[in-house]
């Protein structure tokens, strides 16, 4: 109790923007496939991620223009508040592990949006989820229902959007080429190339075909600039994250096939 007490005095999974710090880090808790501790690209702090579908969601998020900020493993605070939901709704309130200490539930994403409101998305897979016609439903998928009705009526209590997100309701072929050209946006060392990426752009438009292979368009564009295929690819990504070149993310992007461009 007392060391859950000192998380929540120290402000662990409060406040916003670059000074917030989430309630719990991947080293404290069992994740879920692999773990992710990412550099956040409009955070300018450190994210916590304990599943690659709670990364993939990070990844679509940030790259919204509608979003300014994620906060991850967002606490659900006062304490007793979520107690007393789950009583209200005659819920057995979760504890952690081999105590009797009530747990400080948290959100996955809380996001930040551009006119200043806020939403919420809490990440399952849909493994963990019944069917929406299964009649018997395993304890295990009852129970995980049952904390996030909790949360969903935290977040109801004040106004706030809250959406439960599975790898069924994203793309996760586009999560997958954000996440792979995210490396460009976060290689600092090559910020001195941003100079030319304009000029990049525009000329890989004049050098993209339907049916040329990605990297012979950026080694194109790339020489004509005189930079390296690794400066090319860098100036490829980034200027997809920035919205500069409208490739199409929703088909498998890789170095020896076409990428689409998408007209607007």
């Amino acid at each position: 109790m007392e060391i859950v007490e000192k998380w929540i005095a120290k402000g662990y999974g409060q406040g916003e923007g670059k000074a917030y710090r989430p309630f719990f880090h991947v080293r404290d808790v069992p994740s879920k496939g692999r773990s992710s501790i990412v550099e956040g690209l409009k955070s300018g702090r450190t994210h916590h991620y304990l599943s690659d579908l709670e990364y993939y969601h990070h990844v679509l998020a940030e790259f919204s223009p509608s979003v300014v900020d994620i906060r991850d493993q967002y606490a659900l605070l006062p304490w007793g508040e979520t107690q007393d939901i789950a009583r209200d709704l005659g819920i057995r309130y979760p504890v952690y592990r081999y105590t009797s200490t009530p747990i400080v539930m948290t959100s996955d994403l809380v996001l930040t949006l551009q006119n200043g409101d806020s939403a919420v998305v809490s990440v399952k897979p849909s493994s963990e989820l019944p069917d929406e016609e299964q009649k018997d439903i395993p304890q295990g998928q009852a129970r995980t229902l049952e904390k996030l009705r909790i949360e969903q009526e935290y977040w109801k209590r004040r106004g706030v959007p809250w959406v439960l997100s599975t790898e069924k309701k994203i793309s996760i072929v586009r999560a997958k080429n954000l996440a792979f050209l995210r490396t460009a946006m976060v290689s600092r060392e090559l910020d001195l190339l941003m100079p030319h990426i304009h000029y990049f752009v525009d000329l890989f438009h004049q050098n993209w075909e339907p049916a040329k292979p990605l990297n012979s368009v950026v080694i194109d564009a790339g020489q004509a600039l005189g930079l390296s295929v690794d400066a090319a690819f860098c100036l490829f990504g980034r200027a997809v994250w920035l919205h500069w070149l409208p490739v199409d993310l929703d088909t498998p992007i890789d170095h020896f096939t076409p990428v689409n461009l998408v007209w607007t």
